[in-house]
């Protein structure tokens, strides 16, 4: 069995109802979990719907309903409540994201984290350093907690005046929990993206179909990111990056179980097919966790991003890489 359970998976019946939900095959039974304001899964209890049966999604209910399958992940819709922030005048961002965790029993949530702020115009991913389970610690909740920490602050800052960094010092103030994670957060302010990154999450902005851009990676040596928590890092160390945008630039956000896995010319491929089919951000980045998916499992493949980052350091590793997948897609619009 793959560190993955592969199930079938549901989509719209009717695209722009997104109460209405079809199988597949007619006589597919699917499972889902409830999610919780995007932040993280919650209470992770299946429950059997019958394959025609609608499940409403009220605007009362901050509950939206995602599969619990690796092969595909639904679009959530995001909520959040009303804050001092305000977007950037001009230039707006629009997001959306998927998240494939492993299929772990002993950790159904995984170790990735991420939130979308619309309000606050400000997105970010997160990656719990998976090595603290040796000592008995989930390092997944010391990212879920960085994340829900870094909403917060990000809703708080004066003015709609966000300033990343001072967000992950915010954030990374408030997080108690043990263990460690990667952090980027970013924020669209006038015609900039502003952002502070610690470690190997991070994004790349998207131009007429071409990356124009790639955040940096920071790490001690191969494999060992920067991270924030109970290591030596803190946000004194992160980078903080400007990138100035433009109307119709893509923005895609992820984890290491992207970057990983993906070469920037199979993102452009992933973007520009969903562009001409006309998906919106949510479909995009679970086209592109998908695809990172598929080559998380490729055994053989020598050219993978962290294949060839193994070669360089000395190592032989070859195919994907598989772990977490976190991928967030915003539109400038």
């Amino acid at each position: 069995m793959n560190p993955y359970t592969i199930r079938n998976y549901w989509v719209p019946a009717d695209p722009s109802d997104n109460r209405q939900w079809a199988p597949m095959e007619a006589s597919d039974y699917r499972r889902f979990a409830p999610t919780v304001l995007a932040v993280a899964v919650k209470d992770i209890l299946p429950v059997e719907l019958n394959p025609w049966q609608r499940v409403s999604a009220e605007a009362s209910d901050f509950r939206r309903w995602i599969p619990t399958a690796a092969s595909d992940f639904l679009p959530v819709e995001f909520n959040s409540k009303k804050s001092s922030a305000t977007p950037s005048v001009g230039l707006k961002m629009v997001a959306g994201s998927a998240y494939l965790p492993k299929d772990n029993p002993e950790k159904p949530e995984g170790d990735d984290a991420h939130f979308v702020s619309l309000e606050a115009q400000t997105i970010g991913v997160a990656d719990g350093v998976g090595g603290w389970c040796k000592q008995g610690i989930d390092a997944g909740k010391y990212a879920r907690d960085l994340m829900k920490n870094s909403r917060v602050a990000a809703e708080s800052e004066p003015n709609g005046a966000v300033n990343p960094k001072r967000v992950m010092q915010e954030a990374y103030s408030n997080t108690k929990a043990p263990g460690s994670s990667t952090a980027c957060i970013i924020t669209l302010s006038g015609n900039a993206l502003q952002a502070a990154n610690v470690g190997d999450s991070g994004f790349i902005v998207v131009r007429d179909g071409k990356v124009v851009y790639q955040s940096p990676v920071q790490q001690h040596y191969f494999n060992c990111p920067y991270q924030l928590g109970n290591s030596k890092d803190d946000p004194s160390l992160a980078q903080e990056l400007q990138v100035a945008v433009q109307k119709g630039d893509i923005v895609v956000a992820g984890t290491d179980g992207v970057f990983d896995n993906l070469h920037g010319f199979e993102i452009e491929e992933v973007i520009k097919s969903s562009s001409n089919k006309g998906d919106k951000p949510d479909y995009m980045a679970c086209t592109i966790a998908n695809l990172a998916l598929y080559n998380s499992f490729d055994r053989y493949a020598a050219d993978t991003p962290f294949a060839r980052k193994s070669r360089e350091a000395g190592h032989s590793h070859k195919g994907g890489k598989v772990d977490d997948i976190t991928v967030i897609v915003a539109w400038i619009q």
